[in-house]
């Protein structure tokens, strides 16, 4: 039955790659790693690299935050007692108290943005 299923899947993606016309196999693509370089001159702080164009020589790409580099961050906002709710996706929860009200604050863990929800 498995040989009956892969042998159809092979016939019908050759059918199909032979009733592609000829100009379908004649489609550009670049795959870059690292940092994006650019046809033209995005802003101001780019450099040209010749064979590769325009590129911002400080960007970074950045990882996620870990939890207490942002509990951290939270703490240095001026909040105390600040508790940790959930440290996963973009975006990590915490309760803390400023000025003796309690507020949960929210950090993006790609950018380090703070912000209270």
């Amino acid at each position: 039955m498995k040989s009956l299923i892969l042998a159809s899947g092979l016939v019908a993606s050759l059918a199909l790659g032979l009733a592609a016309p000829a100009e379908a196999h004649k489609v550009g693509f670049q795959l870059f790693f690292g940092v994006p370089h650019y046809g033209y001159n995005v802003g101001a702080g780019y450099l040209y690299r010749p064979g590769y164009g325009w590129y911002n020589p400080g960007y970074r790409q950045v990882g996620r935050l870990s939890c207490g580099s942002a509990k951290s961050m939270v703490r240095e906002r001026g909040f105390r007692n600040v508790s940790t709710i959930e440290c996963r996706g973009r975006t990590y929860t915490f309760r803390a108290t400023r000025n003796g009200r309690q507020a949960t604050v929210l950090v993006n863990s790609r950018t380090g943005a703070v912000w209270r929800g």
